[in-house]
């Protein structure tokens, strides 16, 4: 049997090569099912390896036409094919350069008037002079001696005239300060009465000095009892009064007042 080629699709070539082979397969079946019979069956070999180089051939050409179809439908996808573009951000308008407002007034307080009485300490009772009482006075570049009597505490004319006089000298030195050091006689084994009667003729004269304008807080009162060193020509009851400027200068003779 002689098969005309014909352009067909593969997938035809494909059924017509099946159609072909059954048909010999069943005409095979016939004639040997009859007895006697007498078939003659011719196959064309060349037409069927033509068939079969052309199904191949068809097959590549196909391949070709498919890829070149798919690279043209590709190509217009991409020409076709809408680029999604953002749309483009809203521009931000332009901050406008703004003067800031003035800065507020500053605030005004007023007095409120309030008065605060202030209470200074009251200065100290000033002491009284007492004419028949005992008493000396040595005064030297260095500091000033004020003698008293034993077991006295009282202050004489002249006693309180040199505290007077020391407090004037005080106000003309405004950066010095005073040292009242204060003494008393006692017993060795009792330092508490002597301590206490030099701490009270130490008060007194602070008292005087408080009183001609002196601060308290440039006066140093140290009571210091019995004497450590026991000078034969200077009473125990004593109070040295020593500038503070002076306290390191060497001491000229004293001089004596009654």
């Amino acid at each position: 049997m002689n098969f005309p080629l014909f352009p067909l699709s593969p997938f035809s070539l494909l059924k017509k090569r099946n159609q072909l082979f059954l048909t010999s397969a069943f005409a095979s079946l016939v004639l040997l099912s009859t007895p006697n019979a007498i078939a003659q069956v011719s196959v064309n070999h060349s037409a069927l390896s033509n068939l079969g180089d052309g199904h191949k051939t068809k097959n590549k050409e196909a391949k070709k036409t498919n890829k070149h179809s798919d690279k043209k439908k590709h190509q217009k996808e991409k020409i076709t094919t809408p680029v999604e573009t953002k749309p483009p951000a809203s521009a931000k308008p332009a901050v406008s350069a703004t003067i800031p407002p003035a800065p507020p007034p500053v605030p005004v307080f007023k007095d409120a008037n309030i008065v605060v009485p202030l209470h200074p300490p009251a200065p100290p009772e000033m002491p009284k002079v007492i004419k028949e009482v005992k008493g000396e006075v040595r005064a030297t570049s260095k500091h000033t001696l004020l003698i008293f009597d034993q077991n006295s505490v009282d202050l004489n004319e002249s006693m309180m005239k040199a505290i007077m006089d020391y407090a004037n000298m005080l106000k003309q030195h405004p950066e010095s300060t005073v040292y009242l050091n204060a003494y008393s006689h006692g017993n060795a084994d009792d330092l508490s009465t002597p301590r206490r009667m030099a701490l009270n003729r130490g008060l007194a004269i602070r008292a005087v000095l408080i009183n001609q304008g002196i601060p308290s807080t440039r006066i140093y009162l140290l009571a210091k009892g019995i004497p450590e060193a026991q000078d034969k020509d200077l009473s125990a009851d004593h109070v040295e009064m020593i500038r503070s400027d002076l306290a390191n200068k060497p001491e000229k003779p004293a001089q004596h007042r009654q």
